[in-house]
């Protein structure tokens, strides 16, 4: 574990660097647009086009990594994020700011993807939550720290937008004199929107909801600061403490969504929160600034947990194999909240005044808080044991899906070897000459050889049995090895592949039996088949492990799995 993070220690300080960026510039521009006399709707609008930049990089940015590469997509992005900001410094234009914040949208997208999905990559199975974690506090540390740039210089002039800059500039370094490669991304498919509500319609209200919330709350803070004369340091410990609530009530709220029914927990919480924001204007007209402080910290720390709520609730309701896809789907749902709520709510404010942000907060709860009761009428709660566990996770740290430890994990793919690439190639087109390449690379180092043969075992014209047959006489101590990585690479050819083990070495039919069915369960009944025509005597062994293990698999799946496996058994049966 400690190995992987000094491996990654430069992207998480690149990530740091960056979000310190982004922390002051979320509070510069509003303050900026105020001093130069903006309506407030005009500042809603275009702090709501980052969401839009938002949503743009996050679909097409897989496709921008997959060209360019993580470092170049990384440096290229931010670079660019730090040229739209130097260039809000020379013009106070209400459209190029939009336009500008719809670029910086963008490439805060594509750098967010790269880093996570190279995060991804570089964790396993038992680190990738910690890795989650890690990054998370790097991220609200991040933010948290940028609103005290404020206090270096006036917003009026252009040092701040230099300072802006240059923290974007530094990001980019870490990462791009790393020694570590960039890793292999694939893409990944989105779950539609009303596949998605079919399965989860309060995780989808939910997301949608939360990033009308959320993106008002923390965008528009510093308007309604402004209003209350809350300026200078008190604005960035305003800011910065809403920040500090959304990272420790994530604690909390987790712990309690986790205890007991989720939906009620939710219900609870947002008309904890509802309640909260109808206090505030009171406490600002008082000038009570530690009453306006802590009521703002509890009310964007409730908010900042009704996403991971949703997708916890939306979880629920998911197949394993369905998260990754429906996550695609919930950020989708989020990125369209964040667009239209800094926009509505400026509205609000502008027609009503500054202090109706919280009204508006509050009504959206309370209106949330109502679908949470209508969907607790209509649809039974999952029994507390198998509710999915609450992740912590940033708003806008869209992408890290694979990092989520609820999801399927895949170990990601590794760039083959020269010596894999060669072979392959010359497998495409000579089998027989592919073959002779394995068997010298096998002589001289079998455990490569045993890699490679995996991988020209995929190949369109190889004869697999030949492949296991002329191997077998080549590494003969490798064979357990051979077979079992020939089998995963064509499972279709495990029947023939399994009765010449039994012919070579029938001491070992029954462990290999046995590994393969672990490893791939649409195999078991094969391997039965296997082991009653070669070793009959252990076929009430191999029967009764393969039952074992699949009422283990049945006991320890989650209840989506575990209905839609039950369907399943009982249409084909």
């Amino acid at each position: 574990m400690h190995s992987t993070f000094r491996t990654l220690f430069p992207l998480f300080v690149s990530c740091f660097v960056l979000l310190l960026a982004n922390g002051l510039i979320n509070v510069l521009l509003p303050v900026r647009m105020g001093l130069d006399g903006a309506g407030i709707d005009t500042i809603g609008m275009v702090l709501s086009l980052y969401f839009v930049g938002m949503l743009l990089g996050a679909l097409l940015s897989i496709n921008l990594i997959k060209r360019a590469g993580h470092i170049r997509v990384f440096a290229g992005c931010v670079a660019l994020g730090a040229i739209s900001i130097l260039i809000c410094s020379l013009y106070s234009d209400p459209i190029l700011w939009g336009t500008m914040r719809v670029v910086t949208g963008f490439c805060n997208a594509c750098a967010f993807t790269a880093m996570e999905s190279w995060l991804s990559s570089s964790s396993t199975k038992e680190t990738r939550g910690k890795t989650l974690a890690v990054y998370n506090a790097v991220w609200l540390g991040g933010l948290f720290g940028g609103q005290f740039f404020m206090n270096l210089a006036s917003p009026q002039d252009t040092t701040l937008f230099v300072i802006a800059g240059i923290l974007l500039c530094v990001a980019v370094i870490p990462l791009v004199l790393s020694r570590h490669p960039g890793p292999v991304i694939e893409e990944v498919s989105a779950m539609s929107l009303r596949a998605l509500y079919k399965i989860s319609p309060l995780g989808v209200v939910s997301c949608l909801v939360s990033g009308v919330i959320y993106s008002a709350s923390f965008n528009l803070l510093p308007v309604f600061a402004g209003e209350f004369n809350i300026i200078d340091f008190e604005l960035s410990l305003y800011v910065g403490t809403a920040i500090f609530g959304a990272f420790i009530l994530q604690f909390p709220v987790g712990y309690l969504s986790d205890r007991y029914d989720r939906r009620t927990v939710l219900f609870i919480i947002l008309i904890i929160s509802a309640l909260v924001d109808l206090t505030i204007p009171a406490f600002a007209a008082a000038g009570n600034l530690l009453g306006v402080f802590s009521a703002t910290a509890i009310t964007c720390g409730i908010i900042a947990c009704t996403y991971p709520l949703s997708m916890s609730e939306a979880f629920d309701k998911l197949r394993q194999n369905q998260m990754v896809a429906a996550m695609g789907g919930m950020i989708f749902a989020f990125a369209m909240g964040g667009i239209i709520g800094p926009y509505a709510a400026s509205l609000v404010m502008d027609t009503l005044g500054s202090i109706f942000l919280f009204y508006f907060l509050a009504l959206s709860q309370l209106l949330l808080a109502g679908f949470v009761v209508y969907r607790m009428t209509v649809r039974q709660a999952l029994p507390i044991a198998e509710q999915e566990s609450f992740v912590m996770q940033g708003a806008e740290a869209f992408s890290a899906i694979d990092l989520d430890p609820r999801t399927e994990f895949i170990a990601p793919k590794q760039p083959l070897s020269a010596e894999e690439e060669a072979t392959i190639s010359i497998a495409e087109s000579d089998p027989a000459a592919a073959v002779k390449m394995t068997q010298a690379i096998a002589k001289h180092d079998p455990t490569m050889g045993v890699d490679i043969v995996g991988a020209v075992a995929t190949t369109e014209n190889m004869n697999v049995l030949r492949l296991h047959e002329v191997m077998k006489e080549t590494i003969p101590d490798q064979i357990q090895e051979l077979t079992r990585v020939l089998i995963i690479a064509q499972p279709q050819q495990a029947h023939g592949l399994m009765l010449q083990l039994a012919t070579w070495y029938p001491e070992h039919v029954v462990q290999m039996a046995l590994d393969i069915g672990r490893k791939l369960p649409e195999l078991r009944s094969e391997m039965v088949r296997v082991v009653d025509k070669a070793v009959p005597d252990s076929v009430i062994k191999v029967e009764e492990y393969f039952v074992k293990i699949a009422t283990e698999e049945l006991e320890a799946m989650r209840p989506a799995d575990r209905k839609n496996d039950v369907e399943v058994n009982y249409c084909s049966s």
